[in-house]
Order: structure tokens, then C-alpha cells, then sequence
């Protein structure tokens, strides 16, 4: 995938802008601000459930990756386009371009249905497994038996089984200035491995292998528990979801 830094998303966001009359040259402290507000947007759009992948950082950097998938781009550019418009004296009603505002409403309509992830309806407990289904995967049940799944937000973690991957549990906004993190603890559920972990405060970075359970338990829901105590002796504790699945989904 071709390289896309949160500095090229601002760029395109001034880019935009032009569209609606910016004459004026951006400076390092108008580059600061888009950032702030790049960082606020996705975040908004995550706790909207638009999970598009977008690479948080403690520290924001405008050299880092914005992590997004390429069809994203576009939207991202045009929403804090409009998000901008109003610290360059055109946001009033009528000094934006219309085209811009169709832009950034149709970019975030598409960010919603690009991002939606229905959740799949379980048999109902009165449900029949039926004779075939009931002698290969439940031969001592006669009827379906909902399972517990997890939450359908983006703070779920997704695998595949097979799959290994790095994550990272934030711990700066529950720190106290100069509170640091001195040690923790880390388990996962049966179905999830743990490959490797390490503190770097206030982060504790971890990698996962999704080996699931084979059909003995489900695997809607497995859960990774991280337990931090800081340099004080405070103790926070994170629950952290997972979903496994047997194959990708195809989008």
C-alpha cells in the first residue's frame, strides 16, 4: 500500500481548502492545529464505531502513518477540510463552497457504510439443531445454544485463526504527571497465545496468536487481561475483546 503520512492528509485538507477561496501559506503552528484536530476527528469516528484503522499515537507526529486504507483518504481530506474552513476566516455561511460541503457529507456517509459490521443473528435457544448438524458438531444437544459474542465496536479485536499480530494498550490518559507504569501482569483466555510483552511506558505493547479452540468452546468472544500498577501504586485493570473467526471476511 503506497505510504500515507497524517502530514499528507492535512496537506490534502489544505488542498481542499483552496476550493473555498485559502490564499494564505500554512504555518508550523496552523500545521499543529490541523494535527490536534485530525487526531479529535478520528477519534470522534471511532467512538462512532467508524473503525477505519486510523494509527493512534500518544505523541502525534505529522510523519507518522495515518494507517488508513487508501479508499479512505479522500473523506478523511475533505471532513477536516470543513473541520479547518472556520480557523482561516471561511467558515461563515456562504464562503464555503458548496462542492466541498456535498464532498464531506458524502465522505462521511461513505465512512459508515464502508466501516458498518452487522452483527450476524445467533439460532434462538427453541431452534432444532436438526439430525445432521447435531451428529457431526453437538451430539448431545438437541437445540442451539446462543453464545456470548463480543462487542460490536471498533475496540474489538478481529483475528483470524492462524493469524499473529502486535497491539498496544494505552495507559497516558489514566497517568498522573510523572506517574509511570512500574509493572504489570498480562493473561489471555484458552484460544488466545501470547507471543511476546514488554513495557515501555506508558505502553504496554503485546503479540497475540489467534489459535482458537477447535470447536470445543466459541470463539466469539476471548478476552486478553492486562493489570498495570503505576509508579505510585495505583492499579488499573483493562479487559481487552476478541473475535476470532476461521477464514477472512471478504469486502
Amino acid at each position: 500500500m503506497p505510504n500515507n503520512l497524517k502530514g499528507d492528509l492535512i496537506n490534502g485538507a489544505y488542498s481542499q481548502m483552496r476550493i473555498s477561496g485559502l490564499t494564505v501559506i500554512p504555518s508550523s503552528e496552523d500545521n499543529a492545529l490541523a494535527l490536534r484536530r485530525l487526531e479529535n476527528m478520528a477519534s470522534e469516528f471511532h467512538g462512532r464505531n467508524i473503525c477505519t484503522g486510523y494509527y493512534f499515537e500518544d505523541t502525534p507526529d505529522l510523519n507518522s502513518p495515518s494507517g488508513l486504507d487508501r479508499k479512505f483518504w479522500y473523506s478523511f481530506e475533505c471532513l477536516l477540510a470543513v473541520r479547518l474552513l472556520s480557523d482561516f476566516g471561511k467558515g461563515a455561511q456562504g464562503k464555503v463552497d458548496p462542492m466541498l460541503l456535498k464532498s464531506a457529507s458524502g465522505g462521511l456517509s461513505f465512512l459508515y457504510s464502508a466501516t458498518a459490521s452487522p452483527r450476524e443473528t445467533q439460532y434462538p435457544s427453541r431452534q432444532a439443531i436438526g439430525a445432521g448438524n447435531s451428529l457431526r458438531y453437538h451430539r448431545y444437544r438437541r437445540f442451539y445454544t446462543p453464545v456470548e459474542e463480543a462487542p460490536n465496536t471498533c475496540e474489538t479485536n478481529k483475528m483470524v485463526v492462524g493469524d499473529i499480530d502486535d497491539f498496544i494498550e494505552h495507559f497516558d490518559s489514566y497517568l498522573i504527571d510523572p506517574e509511570e507504569i512500574s509493572s504489570y501482569t498480562i493473561e489471555a483466555d484458552t484460544g488466545l497465545t501470547i507471543v511476546s510483552d514488554s513495557l515501555t511506558t506508558p505502553d504496554v505493547d503485546y503479540q497475540i496468536q489467534a489459535v482458537g479452540n477447535d470447536g470445543i468452546s466459541s470463539d466469539a468472544l476471548l478476552q486478553v487481561k492486562i493489570v498495570a500498577t503505576t509508579s505510585t501504586g495505583r492499579i488499573t485493570t483493562r479487559i481487552i475483546d476478541f473475535s476470532l473467526t476461521t477464514s477472512p471476511e471478504i469486502q
